[in-house]
């Protein structure tokens, strides 16, 4: 389902390219204008880097949606697509890591975008995926802009054909960016609907480490 795609249908807006620089949904390279993707402000960047003013911030409903930290870590093996080239086991403990030092703005505790510095709460409403719909109403509710209904837009992947000219690209390209990756190579994982079929203890500590602020605030369970 994809809360985003209901808004930018909702105003007669679309992805460009995977993007949509009118709601900011875009990569940014100014370190004057914000962090590298700008679709990932947490609220007190949006008052620091002045896209929207104190009173408006103020005077606006504020939501944001969350999900269980176990599954989250799931859902980044795959959109990152590493699913192709490592167990997930090998992923968090060799790529994961490097992530969170790269790409912290898009793999960051998710409550980081609900709380300021000192613990107070930035949004009027916290949804969970796990009640995706229902918590959604509460949304449409709340806004004075009618909203489209969801649509399921980023499916799970397919098992897909590992020696495909396709793929052996895609394994060539990311061993030659990250040659170290070849010791932990692994082509048959398997593709579960479970997110729990992926843990094992060692990457379940990882998950623990990392997303202890969620799992705390959040009041989530493996």
């Amino acid at each position: 389902m994809s809360i985003e795609n209901s808004f930018l249908r909702s105003l007669g807006l679309q992805f460009y390219q995977g993007q949509c620089p009118p709601l900011l949904l875009s990569f940014n390279k100014d370190k004057k204008v914000g962090p590298p993707s700008l679709a990932h402000l947490t609220p007190e960047q949006y008052l620091e880097y002045s896209y929207i003013s104190k009173e408006l911030f103020d005077n606006y409903f504020k939501f944001a949606f969350v999900r269980n930290p176990w599954a989250r870590a799931v859902s980044i093996y795959k959109y990152f697509k590493y699913h192709r080239i490592l167990s997930f086991e090998g992923f968090m403990k060799y790529r994961f890591p490097k992530l969170w030092e790269e790409r912290y703005d898009f793999v960051r505790p998710q409550v980081d975008f609900l709380y300021d510095a000192h613990g107070k709460q930035q949004v009027d409403f916290i949804g969970k995926f796990e009640k995706l719909k229902e918590d959604f109403e509460f949304v449409r509710n709340n806004v004075s802009h009618p909203l489209e209904d969801l649509l399921h837009i980023n499916k799970p992947p397919r098992p897909h054909n590992w020696y495909s000219r396709w793929n052996r690209r895609f394994i060539y390209a990311e061993l030659r960016q990250r040659p170290h990756l070849i010791k932990h190579l692994n082509l048959f994982s398997p593709v579960w609907s479970n997110y729990r079929d992926y843990y094992s203890p060692e990457a379940l500590q990882i998950v623990e480490e990392h997303y202890r602020k969620d799992i705390d605030l959040l009041k989530y369970k493996f």
